[in-house]
C-alpha cells in the first residue's frame, strides 16, 4: 500500500527545569548519543543518556560533591566489570556515570567540566536524579542545547485492530471503534534530535499524549509519568514500537494528526484524512 500523508514543521519553545544551568555541560560528546532516555530497552525504559565508549574522558554534568564510587563491586543497574561514579549537586540533583573508569586522584569535590573518568569498554550512561521527587529525569532537559541537529523524523504509522493491521494512508476507509496506532522507529536514527514528546489528534483534538521526561517508582512498578503514570507495557510493544491504545475513531469522516516534538523545540507534523464507517 502507498503511504501519503502531510507533513508541516514549526518551532515552539524548549521548556527547561527553573535550576540555573549556566554552569551545567555534557559530559561527553554529544554527537554520540546512543541511546536517549526513555527509549525501549528490552523489557525496560532506557533511565539515562547512553553514549559510545570509545576511551574518551567523561566529564562531571555540574559543581558536586563524590558521593559514591564503585568499581569491582557493582550495584545493580552499573555495568558487570567497570566503574560507577555519583555525585550530589547542590540544586537537588544527583548525576551517575555508570560503566566509566574513574581517575586514580578524584577529589570529593568536583566542578563542572572536571573530568570525572575514562568510558569503559561497553556504551556508558549518564543519569540525572532529582531527589526531591524521587524520580528519575531526562538529561536532556538540563543539558545545553545540542546545535545543528537534524528534525526528528516520524516512522511508519500503522492501525491495529483485533488482527487486521494496516499502514495508515492519506484517505484510507477504517470501521467505527476502538484501534491502536503503532508509530515505528522513534529513536531510531541517532543524527536527528530526540523526540521528547508525541501527541495524537482526532478532528482537531487531543486524544493522546506521550512526554518521555520522568520515570518513577511506584507500588506498581517503574512507570513513565506523561503526565499519568504509565508502564513500559502500556507505551511499548514486545517490538519496542510506540502504542496509543483504545483510540476511539466513530463514524465520519476526519483528520488524524500525530505531533512529535523533539530536545530542540521543533514540531513534526503528519496528518491523514480518514473516512470511519
Amino acid at each position: 500500500m502507498t503511504v501519503s500523508r502531510r507533513i508541516s514543521f514549526m518551532i515552539i519553545p524548549l521548556i527547561l527545569f527553573s535550576t540555573d544551568a549556566g554552569a551545567r555541560e555534557w559530559p561527553d560528546e554529544s554527537s554520540i548519543v546512543q541511546e536517549p532516555f526513555g527509549a525501549a530497552q528490552g523489557d525496560h525504559f532506557s533511565r539515562g543518556l547512553s553514549f559510545r565508549s570509545e576511551g574518551q574522558r567523561i566529564s562531571a554534568w555540574s559543581n558536586g560533591e563524590v558521593i559514591w564510587i564503585a568499581e569491582t563491586e557493582n550495584p545493580p543497574g552499573t555495568v558487570p566489570g567497570e566503574g560507577l561514579v555519583v555525585l550530589e549537586h547542590s540544586d537537588g540533583f544527583r548525576s551517575s556515570y555508570r560503566g566509566i573508569e574513574r581517575r586514580p586522584d578524584l577529589k570529593d569535590r568536583v566542578s563542572g567540566g572536571e573530568w570525572l573518568g575514562y568510558a569503559g569498554n561497553n556504551a556508558w550512561v549518564f543519569e540525572i536524579t532529582d531527589v526531591e521527587r524521587s524520580r528519575i529525569v531526562d538529561p536532556i532537559s538540563l543539558l545545553p542545547t545540542r546545535k545543528d541537529m537534524s528534525s526528528v523524523s516520524i516512522g511508519q504509522v500503522e492501525m491495529m485492530r483485533g488482527s487486521n493491521r494496516l499502514n495508515i494512508s492519506d484517505g484510507m476507509e477504517l470501521k467505527p471503534g476502538r484501534w491502536i496506532v503503532i508509530i515505528n522507529d522513534v529513536f531510531s536514527d541517532n543524527s536527528r534530535a530526540i523526540p521528547v514528546e508525541i501527541s495524537l489528534f482526532w478532528v482537531g483534538e487531543r486524544i493522546g499524549s506521550l512526554r518521555f521526561d520522568a520515570i518513577a517508582e511506584t507500588d506498581e512498578g517503574i512507570v513513565m509519568e506523561i503526565p499519568d503514570p504509565r508502564s513500559y507495557e502500556f507505551i511499548y510493544n514486545s517490538n519496542g514500537q510506540v502504542l496509543f491504545r483504545d483510540v476511539l475513531l466513530n463514524t465520519g469522516k476526519g483528520t488524524l494528526e500525530l505531533r512529535m516534538r523533539d530536545e530542540t523545540g521543533r514540531v513534526i507534523t503528519s496528518s491523514w484524512s480518514l473516512s470511519v464507517r
